[in-house]
C-alpha cells in the first residue's frame, strides 16, 4: 500500500480585522494555485525512513503525528515535489498536512483535515493555508477568538472557521514573482511580529470588510475581473500600511513594491504582496495577458537584482489524496 499526496500552493491575499474589539482577530482571505505544489508519497517501512528535500522537517512532522497519536514510527516518506519556503506561498502549512494525511491514510484512521492542522500546529494566525489544502478555490476565513481587553488570540480555540469558499474564474490568471530579496518571515518571526503589532484603526478594518463584502466577493461571484482587481490592490495596500510597522513599509522591500507597481502599470487588474513577501502577484485574465506580463516583469527583475516569475491559474481541487496497493 502507498499514498501519494499533492497539494496546492497558495497566495494569501490580506488580513481582515488587526483591532480585534468585536471579540475575534485576523481572518484572512487567499486563493490556491495549481503551481507550484507539494507531491509526497508514503508507504509502509520498518522505520521511519525520509527521502528528498526538507528531510529533517518532514521528519519532525511525521514524529509530531506518530508521538500524538502513540503509533509506532514507521513509515518511507518521499518528497518528490516542493513549494519554496518562506517566499510567501504557504509551503510550511501545505507541507504538514500532506505529512499528516498522508500518514493517517497509511494508519487507517480517520481524521479530518482540521483536526489534523491543529495537531500539527498550523492555524495560529489564518486558516487560509487549512483551507485551500481542504476545498482549493478562493477562501475567506473568520479569524481567531480574542480577548476584548487586548490580551490577543485565544490559541486554545478551535482552527480559524472557513466561512466562504468559491471556485476561481478557470481563465483567470495569476502572475507570480520572487524577487531576489530577503525572504519573508520564519514561523518563529511571524509569531514576534503578530506580538508587536499595534491595533489597526476600526476605520481601516471597516474599510477592508466594505470592500470585501460589496466589491471584492460579488465581483468573484460575477466574474468581474476589474472589479475584483480593484478591491484586491486596495485591501493589499490598507494591510500594508498596518503591517509598516514590522516589516519595514507597505510592502517587504522598495523592490517588492516597485515590482507591485510595475505590474500594475502593465495591465494586471490587481496586484499585491503574499502574506510576508516578497512573493508579489498580479491578475490577468488569460494566457496570453499572463505570458506579456510575465515578460515584462523578469525584465523589470533582471534590472533590479533577479528572481523568479512565472504564471498559473487557480487550482479549485485541494489536496488531491490517492492509495494504491
Amino acid at each position: 500500500m502507498k499514498v501519494r499526496a499533492r497539494t496546492p500552493s497558495r497566495l494569501h491575499l490580506g488580513i481582515i480585522d488587526l483591532n480585534g474589539d468585536l471579540g475575534r482577530l485576523f481572518g484572512g482571505l487567499g486563493v490556491a494555485l495549481r503551481h507550484p505544489s507539494i507531491l509526497l508519497e508514503v508507504k509502509p517501512s520498518e522505520n521511519l525512513e525520509v527521502i528528498g528535500p526538507r528531510s529533517r522537517e518532514v521528519r519532525l512532522q511525521a514524529e509530531r503525528f506518530f508521538r500524538h497519536f502513540g503509533l509506532p514510527g514507521k513509515a518511507q516518506i518521499i518528497l518528490e515535489e516542493d513549494i519554496p519556503r518562506h517566499v510567501g506561498l504557504g509551503s510550511g502549512t501545505q507541507l504538514s498536512l500532506a505529512v499528516a494525511v498522508s500518514l493517517a491514510k497509511l494508519s487507517g484512521l480517520k481524521a479530518d483535515v482540521l483536526k489534523l492542522a491543529k495537531i500539527m500546529g498550523r492555524g495560529s494566525f489564518s486558516g487560509v493555508g487549512t483551507g485551500v489544502f481542504k476545498h482549493g478555490g478562493f477562501v475567506l476565513e473568520g479569524g481567531q477568538s480574542a480577548s476584548r481587553r487586548g490580551e490577543g488570540v485565544d490559541h486554545r480555540t478551535s482552527m480559524p472557521p472557513i466561512i466562504l469558499h468559491h471556485p476561481f474564474p478557470a481563465r483567470w490568471r495569476f502572475v507570480v514573482a520572487t524577487p531576489n530579496v530577503r525572504r519573508g518571515f520564519t514561523d518563529e518571526e511571524e509569531k514576534e511580529a503578530f506580538r508587536s503589532l499595534e491595533p489597526a484603526p476600526p476605520e481601516r478594518v471597516g474599510r477592508i470588510c466594505r470592500l470585501l463584502v460589496m466589491a471584492m466577493l460579488p465581483s468573484l461571484v460575477e466574474r468581474d475581473i476589474r472589479g475584483f482587481g480593484t478591491a484586491l490592490t486596495e485591501i493589499q495596500e490598507i494591510v500594508g500600511d498596518c503591517f509598516a510597522g514590522v516589516q519595514g513599509g507597505r510592502f517587504r522591500t522598495p523592490v517588492v513594491g516597485e515590482c507591485i507597481s510595475h505590474m500594475l502599470s502593465n495591465g494586471a487588474y490587481g496586484a499585491g504582496q503574499s502574506s510576508w513577501g516578497p512573493t508579489v502577484y498580479g491578475l490577468v485574465n488569460g494566457d496570453g495577458e499572463a505570458e506579456d506580463l510575465r515578460r515584462k516583469v523578469e525584465a523589470f527583475l533582471d534590472r533590479r537584482g533577479g528572481g523568479k516569475v512565472f504564471f498559473t491559474g487557480a487550482d479549485n481541487s485541494g489536496a488531491r489524496v490517492e492509495i494504491s496497493q
